[in-house]
């Protein structure tokens, strides 16, 4: 007799899948860049372009300062911090929502895991920001303030984070088994959370009522907590945010997986 669905199951499927998911992983970093002339070099080449993009059109255009008196550098910085945290979580939400409707071909294969296609895209979207997050890294050591051990602190939100976005699209992907306008609105939201959630400018923008907006988003969260590690060399703080940080992880991981488990013998059929 087959054990009732559960999160705990569906995770364990993910560990035990886990060459699987990895060599699939592999394959998606090798597909997204093969046959560019650059290769992966376009990883770091795409958010050097982003980053000088915003910096001109919001520090020079507009004037945007994190803080009185703060140069071009540390603008760069600051910016690069968040576009780094936002870009890994908008690639692997978006990319994990489809990743379901996407491959109905490797569903419909005896004893294939639908749990590692949504797993594989956040995989792929971490290591495309990790190679981001290099990049951050030799720009402090080379027009910013250096580094410190808080860097070291950095890994256990980008795990964090990971599984936040992982949860997040595993109960995005089966809603869009369901309804395939899903992928669409998810698409927009990325695009309007990006702006709420202060990727190019600071936290204090928010006063008054607006503040609300800000509190329960756990993006806005992560990249508070990169910034203050990376860059203000200060352990992670408050503890409230901490603590948020990481229980948002696990509601969004246990919802997410439960959602899935009770609905993955039904996606072969209905994708």
């Amino acid at each position: 007799m087959n054990a009732p669905p559960s999160a705990l199951g569906e995770l364990r499927t993910l560990w035990g899948a886990r060459r699987l998911w990895w060599a699939l992983t592999a394959n998606d970093l090798r597909v997204r860049y093969l046959g560019s002339s650059i290769g992966f070099f376009w990883a770091v080449i795409n958010p050097i372009v982003e980053v000088a993009t915003y910096a001109f059109v919001f520090h020079v255009l507009l004037q945007v300062r994190f803080h009185t008196g703060q140069s071009a550098q540390q603008y760069v910085l600051y910016l690069l911090c968040g576009m780094v945290a936002w870009s890994g979580f908008a690639d692997g939400l978006t990319r994990a929502t489809t990743s379901i409707t996407s491959n109905g071909h490797l569903l419909r294969k005896v004893n294939f895991p639908p749990v590692v296609l949504p797993a594989q895209m956040v995989a792929s979207a971490v290591v495309n920001q990790l190679i981001r997050w290099a990049i951050l890294l030799v720009a402090c050591v080379l027009v910013g303030d250096g580094l410190t051990w808080h860097v070291l602190l950095i890994p256990v939100f980008i795990l964090a984070q990971s599984c936040f976005c992982l949860g997040a699209g595993l109960f995005l992907s089966v809603l869009q088994a369901h309804f395939r306008d899903v992928g669409h609105w998810v698409n927009a939201a990325v695009l309007v959370g990006m702006f709420l959630t202060p990727v190019m400018y600071s936290p204090e923008a928010y006063v008054g009522p607006f503040r609300l907006l800000l509190h329960p988003n756990p993006m806005a969260q992560y990249i508070g907590l990169y910034r203050r590690l990376l860059l203000e060399h200060q352990l992670p703080g408050p503890v409230t945010t901490v603590l948020y940080a990481f229980l948002a992880a696990a509601i969004a991981l246990v919802v997410g997986l439960s959602v899935f488990a009770h609905n993955r013998r039904r996606f072969a059929d209905m994708v």
